[in-house]
């Protein structure tokens, strides 16, 4: 997020005035209406870019190469194509650019510097950030408060009382107008409704007198995750989709609370109680377009912490391939295994025969892969039904802890020869589950 700390040298700045239309008091946007404004997840990037981190709907961080101020020109025509108009307040420099651009009441911050670190040389880094549609400067403020300046993304006012009472003043009017507590940084409260989060930081100003000022910034967040009331602590990362937090209340009463909460945005629950997972209770839901929300609790110290996060279907796939392929990669890597693998194919190949079990879908076999469904709830018993068939047939290697939800094993009967075995079963659609060999082939499939 593009956000203005305090500094001194900003109250000797005059007020800026927002041209109508940049901005507009309204609803704060959900995802679905902040997508049809813009999504940065699909936003055109500066020929030869490359994403820094994953892009979402309401961030964006590329490379490319450029110099500073030739980046901030391709932003500003891409967005003016779209029908963006740039706010006053840019800066343009060969050290740095940055500006703002409002559309429907949303806000598109866009910042523009040289890249810094190994090969970085003749490439800039491009910002762009979406704070959403909230206009800052009309929220609610503690009597007295006097405006002190107003950004198209921040807002701040001065007021005589303390930090402490000037905080409490603000919970007590943004609660009021449903705004939610999302927790807190220090002395910067955060609320969120809807999409947007917004962030409010009352501090002692040096150059006002030691009086305190308000300084009031939104952000986009590109999934929508509720919090609580009973909220401890928390804290929202857009990179990851995640929310962090820390409650006052017991794991079956938190996962009743997202049951709730995300039941009324489509999304349903693949287990009617949180499952056992190592250390840690965790909930899975699921919405029409088959995206994942994953709940993981356990307590410390008296407290319940938790993580939740949202990806979508192809994320989540992509995830569990990745996993598969990590794995594969580290028995691929074994000195031994490579070399003993190289000496053994030019003599024979091992065939393995793998027992499907009855039921199964959509069976396709391979040189060196099996793969088939089951019906949900099925994979769990299936798959240890072969590692047992296996371990009896002479393959060796440590018993994993099977989970309902999804698990891998891995086992191996001789140098250069293994297989993994992996599944996923949601509870919701079909169970997958693939078998891969290495240094060895399929023989083929008996029904059980």
């Amino acid at each position: 997020m593009m956000s203005v700390k305090f500094r001194p040298a900003f109250f000797a700045m005059a007020i800026l005035a927002v041209p109508a239309g940049g901005l507009a008091a309204q609803e704060p946007a959900t995802v679905a209406g902040a997508a049809k404004a813009i999504n940065l997840e699909t936003f055109p990037l500066m020929p030869g870019g490359v994403s820094k981190a994953p892009r979402r709907l309401a961030n964006l961080g590329y490379s490319a190469r450029s110099d500073t101020r030739g980046a901030f020109a391709f932003q500003k025509k891409t967005l003016e194509e779209r029908g963006w108009k740039e706010l006053p307040g840019g800066y343009q420099s060969d050290q740095a650019c940055s500006g703002t651009f409002g559309k429907d009441g949303f806000t598109v911050s866009v910042s523009t510097s040289p890249a810094y670190g190994p090969g970085a040389a003749g490439l800039v880094d491009i910002r762009l950030a979406n704070h959403g549609n909230v206009d800052v400067s009309k929220l609610p403020v503690p009597p007295g408060s006097k405006p002190l300046y107003t950004f198209p993304t921040t807002t701040a006012y001065v007021t005589e009382k303390t930090v402490k009472e000037t905080s409490e003043a603000i919970r007590a009017l943004l609660t009021a107008e449903g705004w939610e507590p999302y927790g807190h940084a220090g002395d910067s409260l955060f609320f969120k409704k809807n999409a947007v989060k917004l962030s409010a930081w009352p501090s002692v100003a040096p150059a006002q007198g030691g009086k305190t000022v308000i300084q009031l910034s939104t952000e986009l967040m590109s999934v929508d995750l509720p919090a609580p009331p009973s909220l401890l602590t928390a804290a929202y990362a857009d990179t990851t989709k995640a929310l962090s937090l820390e409650v006052d209340m017991k794991s079956d009463a938190l996962a009743a609370f997202y049951k709730e909460a995300l039941g009324k945005a489509g999304w349903k629950a693949t287990t009617d109680k949180p499952v056992k997972i190592d250390f840690r209770d965790m909930m899975i839901f699921r919405n029409d377009a088959k995206d994942i929300a994953t709940l993981k609790m356990h307590e410390f110290e008296g407290r319940l912490r938790a993580n939740i996060d949202q990806k979508t279907a192809a994320e989540f796939e992509e995830d569990i391939r990745l996993a598969a392929a990590e794995e594969a990669k580290r028995m691929a890597d074994s000195a031994e295994y490579t070399k003993k693998a190289a000496e053994k194919a030019a003599k024979d190949r091992v065939k393995v025969a793998i027992n499907v079990p009855a039921g199964a879908k959509d069976v396709e076999r391979s040189k060196d892969k099996v793969e088939f469904k089951l019906a949900a709830g099925e994979a769990m018993a299936a798959v240890q039904a072969i590692h047992a068939a296996l371990v009896k047939d002479g393959w060796k290697g440590k018993t994993p802890k099977f989970e309902p939800l999804a698990g891998t094993s891995t086992l191996g009967k001789k140098a250069g020869v293994s297989l993994v075995i992996v599944y996923v079963d949601t509870g919701l659609d079909d169970a997958d589950v693939m078998i891969s060999l290495f240094g060895a082939d399929v023989e083929g499939a008996k029904a059980k």
